[in-house]
Formats: structure tokens, C-alpha cells, sequence
């Protein structure tokens, strides 16, 4: 059989695969934890940057609202620029007369 060298040698290699098989898994766990809290990191950026975005849609429906708003006040604008002005009606230099005397008589009996 197998002599006392041979199996003392065998058990030395059982060993050190053993011993890397030992420190294998706990450098996976290692890994698998820091995956773990990196993932659980990236799940709380995902649900802050989901409430902004919901955020950015509020402000976005705002926006057009008040840009339809500016568009409709510019529009009626335009409109109101585009109608024809009105015209002063031309009096007559006897109403005009007349109307001058009648103020001048309202100040003339403030200063008497």
C-alpha cells in the first residue's frame, strides 16, 4: 500500500486546497456583501431620482400651461394691435369755445 510519505503528502495538498477553498468563500461573501450594499445604494439613488422625475413632470405640465397662457395673451395682443384705432371724434370750435368758458367760470368763482 501506500506508505506514510505518500498519504502525509496527500493530506499536505487536501490541505492547502482545504485552506484556499476556506478563504475562497469568504472572499465571496466579502464580494457578495459589498454587491449587496451596492445594489441597496443604487435602489435608494433609483428612488430619489424617481421622485424627481415625477417632480420634473409636475414642472413640465406647468410650463406649457402657463406657455399656452403667454401664447394666448400674445395672440390677443396681436389682435388688439392689428383692430383699427379709434378715431377722436373732431368737435366743433363752438363746443370747444363753450367748453373752455364753462371751466373758466368754475375757477374764476374759486378765486373770487
Amino acid at each position: 500500500m501506500i506508505k506514510k510519505t505518500w498519504k502525509l503528502i496527500a493530506g499536505i495538498v487536501v490541505g492547502i486546497f482545504g485552506l484556499i477553498f476556506i478563504f475562497g468563500k469568504k472572499s465571496n461573501n466579502k464580494k457578495a456583501a459589498e454587491a449587496k450594499k451596492k445594489i441597496d445604494n443604487n435602489n435608494t439613488n433609483i428612488n430619489k431620482l424617481d421622485g424627481s422625475i415625477e417632480e420634473v413632470k409636475k414642472q413640465k405640465v406647468v410650463a406649457k400651461k402657463k406657455v399656452s397662457t403667454t401664447k394666448k395673451q400674445i395672440a390677443s395682443t396681436k389682435a388688439k394691435k392689428a383692430a383699427p384705432k379709434k378715431t377722436a371724434q373732431k368737435k366743433s370750435v363752438k363746443s370747444a369755445k363753450a367748453n373752455i368758458k364753462k371751466k373758466i367760470r368754475k375757477w374764476n368763482i374759486f378765486l373770487l
